[in-house]
């Protein structure tokens, strides 16, 4: 989605909580509770829609680890009495490992970990928002705002989405399961289309438990369509085969 440049100037976060006072049923979850004395400390999301069908829960990455990976091989090298020397690339280190697969999953997983521990909250204040409000049914969605996470490209966020929503207690339960989709909108990375100046990336993730696959999908597409309608900007949709 290309972004209309009047809107530039203004940060991601800010657009998007204007943006969203647009939307069918707006409710700012913070603005109803803000006399309530009776939460019994639960936590909550950000916004009700759709005559309360839908909870949201905004997240805003704005730090870049970009030092992870140099850690990461340096521990590495260092725990296996490895020397190299000059610069080299993490994947270059890894290639002359037995697990260097093993050691590349577990790089990119702690790059993302800010995503565990983000669906983590998420998952307690989606909980506890469909206590207090009494909504048991509604559905549960995260929006990721990266405005500045260059480090974390669109695929390794959703690399790191599989492999959070997979995890299980010890008890063999799935651990996160109060969120049923997440939707990413990323500022910090530019997709390369013919013709258009600057593009942004937008993309939905639905939970594997999720009941409610179709909402998700459909609360994802009209919010989309209408962030670019917000933005003065062109949709443009990619082509899958």
């Amino acid at each position: 989605m290309k972004n209309g440049e009047e809107n530039a100037k203004s940060t991601l976060r800010k657009r998007f909580e204007s943006f969203v006072k647009t939307l069918d049923g707006f409710e700012d979850i913070d603005a109803l509770l803000r006399n309530s004395k009776d939460l019994d400390g639960k936590m909550r999301a950000d916004y009700l829609f759709q005559c309360r069908q839908i909870i949201v829960e905004q997240k805003t990455l704005v730090s870049n680890p970009v030092d992870k990976p140099q850690k990461f091989a340096g521990k590495m090298m260092r725990d296996r009495g490895i020397v190299l020397m000059g610069t080299a690339s993490t994947q270059r280190i890894f290639s002359g490992q037995p697990d260097a697969s093993s050691l590349q999953r577990k790089l990119m997983l702690s790059i993302a970990k800010t995503i565990d521990d983000d669906v983590a909250k998420a998952d307690k204040q989606t909980r506890d928002t469909r206590l207090i409000f009494s909504i048991p049914d509604a559905v549960g969605m995260i929006v990721f705002l990266n405005e500045g996470a260059e480090i974390l490209a669109s695929d390794m966020i959703h690399y790191a989405l599989c492999n959070t929503f997979q995890k299980r207690t010890e008890g063999g339960v799935l651990r996160y399961t109060q969120n049923d989709g997440v939707i990413l909108i990323s500022e910090a990375h530019t997709v390369p289309i013919p013709g258009v100046l600057r593009a942004y990336p937008i993309h939905t993730f639905t939970s594997p438990q999720t009941k409610s696959a179709d909402i998700v999908v459909a609360f994802s597409d009209m919010l989309t369509k209408r962030w670019a309608t917000f933005n003065h900007a062109p949709l443009i949709k990619e082509s899958r085969n």
